[in-house]
């Protein structure tokens, strides 16, 4: 009797240590978040773009980015009469919040916009590895903000990423307006 009870007391300790200490080397009961049910970044199905309409932790909500609408705006924003207009003014905030988005996505293939290498791209170490970016601010002249807005948004190109889905429209704005003050330069 004295054994049953040794042994009882020994598997309720066993079973109940875990939950008192939270590690047990035999029965585990605190799940750890990361082996919960989920898609994590490098399995198959994981999330490359960010759910539409989803709002991001800064408070972002992510606009679609659609290869359905891409080719139309293309035709509308190359003429200037009916190219969309900047809704938002130059302002010090606007081109500080430009030249920041413009750094993180824009300067690493483009660089500063004028600088060329000797094939007439942009003068950049991605260049110089084989990528083909443009040294923008030789093109952007004759381009209408609408046209640049969305070439930011869609891409459209062969190399370039649509950044649609990691800007919102303020953003992207806020980058014609700092390209517009290089030219300016």
């Amino acid at each position: 009797m004295k054994r049953k009870a040794l042994i009882i007391a020994g598997l309720v300790l066993l079973l109940v240590s875990p939950s008192l200490f939270g590690k047990s080397s035999i029965l585990v009961f605190v799940i750890d978040m990361y082996d919960q049910r989920s898609i994590k970044p490098q399995e198959p199905g994981s999330m490359l773009k960010f759910p539409i309409n989803s709002v991001s932790t800064d408070g972002r909500v992510y606009e679609p980015v659609s290869m359905q609408t891409s080719p139309n705006w293309f035709a509308k924003e190359m003429n200037a009469a009916t190219a969309t207009k900047n809704p938002h003014p130059s302002t010090p905030e606007s081109l500080a919040n430009g030249k920041l988005k413009f750094d993180t996505y824009c300067a690493v293939c483009h660089g500063d916009g004028k600088t060329m290498n000797d094939m007439g791209m942009a003068k950049t170490k991605v260049n110089d590895k084989g990528m083909i970016a443009p040294a923008i601010l030789f093109m952007t002249p004759a381009f209408t903000d609408g046209y640049l807005f969305n070439k930011i948004k869609y891409a459209s190109g062969a190399v370039m990423p649509p950044l649609g889905y990691a800007t919102t429209a303020k953003e992207r704005w806020d980058i014609v307006n700092y390209i517009r003050t290089l030219e300016k330069q």
